[in-house]
């Protein structure tokens, strides 16, 4: 290394890297807020319509948490307000505690909504792809991937 080449020091190297991931989730939680306005939806309710458009049948509440990473509590809630809007369809359930193992679907309403979501993300992820091509997307991808598990291996 040359003597003017300047190696950056550990804390200059973590003020990068959480200052590139916060903004990253900055900019994906305005581009998530600006269409869930123009779709007329919260949040919580566009991951839970993405993954009930993904399901090829319906899919529990509780398996509608994990998949799209909200508590129980915020997937009742969007479900509650998703059936009021008539964009799902909530199985009556047995007794008061298998309301989260009953199966939820998109009803007509729910499917053409979800064209809208498929759209956004059509669109936003053709931005996306445009800044990198093929292999150093790839290659991005599996970085960040192999960053995840070290910090998930280092929190717990």
């Amino acid at each position: 290394m040359a003597a003017s080449e300047h190696r950056p020091t550990d804390g200059e190297r973590f003020e990068e890297f959480v200052g590139l991931v916060s903004a990253l989730e900055k900019e994906v939680q305005r581009i998530r807020a600006v269409e869930c306005e123009r779709l007329g939806l919260r949040g919580a309710d566009l991951m839970c319509l993405y993954c009930l458009g993904r399901a090829q049948t319906g899919i529990t509440a509780a398996e509608l948490s994990r998949r799209a990473g909200v508590t129980r509590a915020a997937v009742s809630r969007s479900l509650a307000q998703l059936e009021k809007g008539g964009l799902v369809s909530v199985a009556p359930a047995s007794d008061e505690g298998r309301a989260y193992r009953v199966p939820v679907s998109l009803t007509d309403a729910g499917r053409e909504t979800m064209a809208g979501v498929d759209e956004a993300v059509s669109r936003v992820m053709s931005r996306v792809d445009s800044a990198l091509e093929d292999d150093a997307r790839t290659q991005l991808y599996a970085s960040l991937g192999s960053v995840l598990e070290c910090l998930r291996g280092i929190g717990r």
